[in-house]
């Protein structure tokens, strides 16, 4: 089985993301490196689904201690352990309190697939549309109720300001190794 933390960020100039949670889920599901499999974390709250793909960014690291998440943006539902190859479309910056208190930055990064039949030509927007990110920061506001955490967003952050803060999460992973 792939150690899906260690593969590489970047291929490509694409991103990586490794699907945790599918489109339509219900509950949250996420990695757990010690056991190598995709678990059970917790129920959303009712009548909630994940809008989209939900994952992390492989061989980085954030400031809560777990790599950089990953929203993809796209019309079809993964499975977990399904790895994207993604063009990003900007971050949406997140500070977050836990139940003890503790203040930091948990930013979530915006994807959209890389169509491997389209042409070379660049992406049209490297931004999220002003709809879908009302639409974002409203499921994700609405996805920690009823746990310990209290999300405050700091605005949002274009493709290129969101390529540096990946690159400094892949430093901070390459660092810790």
């Amino acid at each position: 089985m792939p150690n899906y933390l260690k593969l590489p960020t970047v291929t490509k100039g694409l991103i990586r993301v490794v699907i945790e949670t599918p489109r339509g889920a219900t509950a949250k599901l996420a990695f757990d490196p010690e056991t190598q499999v995709f678990g059970y974390v917790r129920p959303l709250p009712v009548g909630m689904t994940y809008p989209y793909d939900w994952g992390f960014i492989p061989s980085t690291l954030g400031e809560d201690g777990d790599p950089l998440d990953g929203l993809v943006i796209h019309q079809a539902s993964t499975a977990p352990g399904v790895v994207i190859k993604c063009n990003l479309l900007g971050a949406l910056r997140v500070k977050q309190k836990d139940a003890g208190g503790k203040v930091l930055r948990n930013d979530r990064y915006i994807f959209c697939p890389h169509k491997e039949d389209a042409s070379d030509e660049p992406v049209a927007a490297d931004h999220v549309p002003d709809d879908l990110r009302r639409e974002i920061e409203l499921f994700f506001h609405s996805s920690v109720v009823g746990t310990d955490k209290v999300i405050k967003f700091k605005g949002w952050q274009n493709g290129a300001e969101a390529r540096r803060a990946i690159k400094k999460g892949m430093n901070a992973f390459a660092a810790r190794q």
